[in-house]
């Protein structure tokens, strides 16, 4: 238990020491292109266009730098590295003016939240997240990733107000995993949303089918077959990428009552990939298939 104790504080001190050298190398080179872009004092006419060509090289490099702090900021968060994740994004200059880190901030939080669901500020933590992500689609409304997060957090916010704060969002959200899959046709993650969109929707009870009826006349429109479509799509996208795409496309072929054989495989598959999975999903798919394996006679 020491030795994995020193184990875990050498990795954490080596991520901090890695981080700063990040930092200090950006915030050099970051400080330096700024002042590059400074006008000078009584600068020569016959120099302007010299000095535009320069100022836009420098932009470029500007773009490049942030890029790269981008890629550092989605290699932690595949590491699930959330905190040290969100300093990073947080300490981007004009962090809130740029939707791309507005977007990626909004994931952080709401995977934050779902990891302590009932922590004191977890609630808080959701929904500002929510007004994150509507305020990167402010700034840029043709944002795949950010129509994604935008139906996450308005289910998941829309979820906590009750049953029926719930359903009247429903077509909402359904829209944004629509319009998501639209503008990024090989994001694997969007296909998986709305195919659990229709699972959902086909499973709801008696009650939140009365409630509906008043809102709308009806339940929006839910297909089992257009879910295994979405879940079978995004399986062919990226085989094995999400733990629930598996469970829920096993689930699908069950309610179905069809390709028994494929959906145990599916479950098989998840049992065996996520058993030691601390990610709050993978645990949940993992503690699902498993039961579902056992009601099917698997021996586990």
């Amino acid at each position: 238990m020491r030795f994995h104790k020193v184990l875990a504080n050498a990795a954490n001190y080596a991520f901090s020491f890695r981080a700063n050298a990040i930092w200090r190398t950006v915030a050099a080179k970051t400080h330096q292109l700024r002042r590059m872009l400074s006008p000078a004092p009584l600068l020569p006419v016959a120099l302007l266009p010299v000095s535009f060509a320069f100022g836009a090289s420098v932009e470029a490099k500007l773009q490049l730098i942030d890029k790269q702090l981008l890629e550092e900021a989605d290699k932690l968060f595949d590491e699930h590295k959330l905190q040290e994740l969100l300093t990073l994004l947080k300490s981007i200059g004009s962090w809130y003016s740029n939707g791309d880190v507005l977007w990626r901030v909004a994931r952080c939080e709401y995977h934050l939240y779902k990891t302590d669901p009932n922590a004191k500020d977890a609630r808080e933590k959701l929904e500002n997240a929510l007004l994150l992500v509507q305020k990167s689609l402010e700034l840029n409304d043709n944002c795949g990733p950010a129509h994604k997060w935008a139906a996450i957090l308005l289910d998941a916010v829309s979820s906590l107000e009750g049953t029926k704060a719930r359903i009247a969002q429903l077509l909402n959200v359904r829209q944004h995993m629509e319009r998501a899959i639209e503008l990024t046709p090989n994001d694997p993650t969007s296909y998986y949303l709305l195919g659990n969109w229709h699972f959902s929707c086909h499973q709801v009870s008696w009650i939140e089918r009365n409630i509906a009826r008043v809102l709308f006349g009806a339940l929006p429109d839910a297909d089992l077959e257009v879910a295994l479509k979405m879940f079978s799509k995004a399986e062919s996208l990226e085989p094995g990428f999400y733990s629930q795409n598996e469970l829920l496309l096993a689930k699908t072929l069950i309610t179905l009552n069809r390709d028994i054989d494929k959906a145990r495989d599916h479950l098989l598959n998840v049992v065996k990939k996520y058993e030691n999975s601390k990610n709050w999903d993978d645990a949940e798919a993992f503690k699902e298939a498993k039961t579902l394996l056992q009601k099917m006679g698997v021996k586990m």
